[in-house]
């Protein structure tokens, strides 16, 4: 997989040792030079990571939960399961696992231009 165009990459929050106040610098969040946070280190399988598009367009997020089927998960109402990649992988985040986990989403309805067919 690739990260898509005008996409980043979900890092790891590492905290610097010196702060004033308790505060930190913007630039100190979810840094560039902070390492990517792979969500599948408890298995021997592929890195999974997630990623995600800041924009003024569409509809926010307002939750996200994982889902295992295994488990007898059922998808909650009004929420998505982001059941494919961009490269139409399986978006498994337990890759290589027995008991796979999806990622589901809900989004807030603001603009449902983004939702119409295009013409």
């Amino acid at each position: 997989e690739f990260v898509p165009p005008g996409f980043s990459v979900v890092r790891q929050y590492q905290p610097s040792g010196n702060t004033e106040g308790g505060s930190r610098k913007k630039e100190d969040l979810g840094s560039s030079t902070s390492p990517a946070a792979n969500i599948n280190l408890s298995t021997s399988g592929e890195r999974v990571y997630i990623c995600y598009r800041r924009s003024r367009e569409g509809n926010p997020i307002t939750g996200i939960m994982c889902l295992k089927p295994s488990k007898g998960d059922l998808v909650p109402e009004g929420y998505t399961v982001l059941e494919r990649t961009p490269r139409n992988f399986l978006a498994d985040m337990a890759a290589k696992s027995d008991h796979p986990v999806f990622l589901a989403y809900r989004q807030r309805l603001e603009n449902l231009e983004c939702l119409r067919p295009m013409p």
